[in-house]
C-alpha cells in the first residue's frame, strides 16, 4: 500500500509539473501558430486550430530592409552594452568584495538602491541629456545609456559571486609571484566565470527586451526591435500574423545566448546556494 501511495504522489507531482509546463508554454504555442497562418485566419476567433501553415509572414518580414536594422540595432546596441557593463561589473565588483575603503558600504548600497528606482524616471533626464548633448539617435548615447542600466545588476551580483571565492587561493596566487591583475584575470575570474555568464545572460535578455528608453530615445537610425514591432501596430486593424512572426524573430536571439550560456547559468545562478 505504501509504494501505491508513492506512485500516486509521483504522478500527481509529475501532472503538477506537466500543467504548469503547460501554462508557461500556451502563449508561446499561440503566437507560434498565429504566425503560421494567413493574415484572414489569424483574426478568427476563437482561434482555428486545424489550418494549413504558411511561411508569408516569415518571408515578408525577411524583405522589410527596416525590419532587419532594428534587429542589426538590437544586436549592436544590447551586445555591446552587455559586454562594457560585464567587464565594467567584473572590476567594480572585485574592488568592492576584496578592498577595504571608506564609504565601501554606501557605495555597495547605493549601487542597489538604484536597481530599486522605478525605471521610468530616468527616461526624461536622459532624453534631455542626449538632446542637449546632440547624441539623440546615435548608438553611443544608446550603449551608454543601456551600459548604466546594466550596471548596477551586473556589480551587485559580481560582487556576490567574488565573496564566495575563498581569499585564501588569491593569497597562494600571489605569493607564487602573481601580481593583482594576474590573479584577477588567471585565477578569480574563471573562478566565478560561470557566475559572471548568468549576470552577463540576465543583463542581456533585460537591455534585449527594454522597450521604454528605445521609445524616447532612438529614431530612424537606432530603432531597436521592441520599437519597431510596437510601429507595425496599425491604428485600425492588426496584422495578428506579422506581429507573431516578429515576437518569434525577436525571442530567437535570447535563446540561442540561453543556449550558449546554459552550461553555466544555473550553476551561476546558485553559486554559494549551498556550502558545507
Amino acid at each position: 500500500m505504501t509504494h501505491f501511495f508513492r506512485v500516486i504522489i509521483r504522478w500527481a507531482k509529475h501532472g503538477i509539473l506537466a500543467l504548469v509546463a503547460f501554462v508557461g508554454l500556451a502563449p508561446f504555442l499561440l503566437i507560434l501558430f498565429t504566425s503560421l497562418k494567413r493574415p484572414n485566419e489569424a483574426i478568427v476567433n476563437p482561434p482555428k486550430w486545424v489550418f494549413t501553415p504558411t511561411l508569408d509572414a516569415y518571408r515578408e518580414l525577411m524583405g522589410d530592409v527596416d525590419f532587419l536594422r532594428s534587429i542589426l540595432n538590437s544586436l549592436i546596441i544590447a551586445g555591446a552594452a552587455t559586454i562594457v557593463a560585464t567587464l565594467l561589473g567584473i572590476l567594480a565588483g572585485y574592488a568592492l568584495s576584496r578592498f577595504r575603503f571608506r564609504g565601501q558600504g554606501a557605495i555597495s548600497y547605493l549601487i542597489l538602491f538604484l536597481r530599486m528606482v522605478p525605471p521610468i524616471t530616468f527616461v526624461i533626464p536622459y532624453f534631455l541629456i542626449w538632446r542637449g548633448l546632440h547624441l539623440n539617435d546615435t548608438y553611443i548615447s544608446m550603449i551608454l545609456m543601456y551600459i548604466t542600466l546594466a550596471l548596477p545588476l551586473m556589480v551587485w551580483m559580481i560582487r556576490s559571486f567574488f565573496l564566495d571565492f575563498a581569499v585564501e587561493i588569491e593569497e597562494a596566487a600571489l605569493v607564487d609571484g602573481c601580481s593583482r591583475w594576474q590573479m584577477l584575470r588567471l585565477v578569480a575570474t574563471p573562478a566565478v566565470l560561470p557566475g559572471i555568464l548568468a549576470s552577463s545572460t540576465l543583463a542581456f535578455i533585460g537591455l534585449w527586451n527594454d522597450f521604454m528608453f528605445a521609445l524616447f530615445n532612438t529614431g530612424r537610425t537606432t530603432r531597436t526591435l521592441p520599437i519597431e514591432i510596437y510601429n507595425s501596430i496599425g491604428y485600425y486593424q492588426l496584422d495578428w500574423a506579422r506581429l507573431s512572426s516578429t515576437a518569434i524573430i525577436a525571442i530567437i536571439p535570447a535563446i540561442v545566448f540561453i543556449a550558449l550560456t546554459q552550461k553555466y547559468l544555473v550553476r551561476g545562478l546558485t553559486m554559494g546556494a549551498v556550502k558545507g
